[in-house]
């Protein structure tokens, strides 16, 4: 049973197989060397991330969503004439990547962390899916977590590829910061350390983890 919050120790990779058939959109590669897409949707990444298109979530100041393709070679950024040719529309991108998020719910098998009762503390992911971050979108995230941990959760993007869930009430979130904080400094692919209100109304950014105070 896991009681403490090692972040170097508790990671345990898997691997997921998306059955993208259901999300393939027939687009054009435009200038981006014809190169046709798998998949399109949102990956999250920090702010000081330079991109064509980009919005940034509700309240949120140093994350930012952004558009990208999927293709043989990894995934690429929208370029201006990729959104245009393929006229996208954010209520479009948002809504692909919806789905995308919930495809991904179906079959990740997030961590749980337990106390020494057997209560549910925590939960994370870590998954090589490029656009693992887009589970935020999907109702199914506040379902799968709701008799563990509420009704409205506590979500961190640490990294493309690292999220951690904590249940809202009571805040428990704080009692992990210095761990958080260290986890965020060690990241390859370093998203924020926003922290994102997650619930049956959605989600937004209610406040960061300074790394100063830890």
């Amino acid at each position: 049973m896991a009681n403490g919050f090692k972040l170097d120790r508790i990671f345990s990779s898997f691997t997921l197989t998306l059955a993208i058939a259901t999300l393939l959109v027939p687009l054009h590669g435009a200038s981006q060397e014809d190169a046709p897409a798998k998949r399109v949707g949102i990956i999250f990444e920090g702010s000081f991330e330079k991109h064509v298109n980009s919005q940034k979530p509700v309240d949120s100041k140093l994350t930012q969503m952004v558009p990208y393709y999927e293709w043989d070679y990894g995934v690429r950024a929208f370029d201006e004439s990729y959104w245009t040719d393929n006229r996208f529309t954010w209520e479009r991108i948002l809504s692909i990547s919806e789905r995308v998020g919930d495809n991904l719910m179906k079959i990740i098998e997030p961590m749980v962390v337990k106390d020494e009762r057997g209560v549910v503390k925590y939960a994370y992911i870590k998954d090589k899916d490029p656009f693992l971050t887009s589970i935020i979108f999907s109702k199914n995230l506040i379902e799968k977590f709701r008799s563990s941990l509420g009704d409205s959760l506590h979500v961190m993007l640490i990294d493309r590829h690292i999220v951690y869930i904590f249940p809202a009430n009571g805040m428990p979130i704080t009692d992990y910061g210095p761990a958080l904080v260290d986890e965020y400094r060690k990241a390859r692919l370093p998203v924020s350390l926003e922290v994102f209100l997650v619930s049956e109304d959605g989600f937004r950014v209610i406040g960061e983890l300074e790394r100063g105070d830890f």
